[in-house]
């Protein structure tokens, strides 16, 4: 091998150190993108419930998966992207991310939270977290 050959496989090696430790971690993409879509979920629901006159809620399993339903938990919405029902595992669509607690929250025809608002969902990865919050009364979706 000449020197150069040596020099520049050195250098992509230091390069490539570099990037390693300095990039922003994957994992913590994959958790903000997935606080995005469950605060988008339950913001949908909220907009269901208001467009249709109908009680629609989301319900969030611990370590499972989380459901967008219309009336009862047993009518999942449809989604208006995917038309499949919305029933999401975080950890099939973002690997690593999970749902840390059990949460209900369901929204009347005004989009105020007759149920769970005041409170909100943890979802987790790699020891870090995010909480989607629902403000009681207003609806309010946040992302802590």
């Amino acid at each position: 091998m000449s020197l150069e050959m040596v020099l520049a496989m050195v250098l992509v090696g230091v390069v490539g150190a570099f990037a390693i430790f300095y990039m922003p971690s994957l994992s913590k993409s994959q958790l903000d993108v997935a606080a995005n879509q469950v605060a988008s979920d339950i913001t949908y629901a909220q907009q269901n419930a208001m467009t249709t006159g109908t009680t629609s809620g989301v319900n969030f399993v611990s370590g499972g998966a989380y459901t967008v339903y219309q009336g009862t938990t047993a009518t999942p919405l449809v989604s208006p992207l995917t038309h499949q029902n919305m029933v999401t595992t975080l950890s099939a669509r973002y690997p690593g991310v999970s749902i840390t607690n059990s949460y209900t929250v369901e929204f009347n025809n005004f989009g105020s939270p007759t149920t769970g608002g005041g409170g909100g969902v943890t979802i987790s990865s790699n020891g870090q977290t995010h909480t989607i919050s629902v403000t009681a009364n207003t609806g309010l979706v946040t992302i802590q």
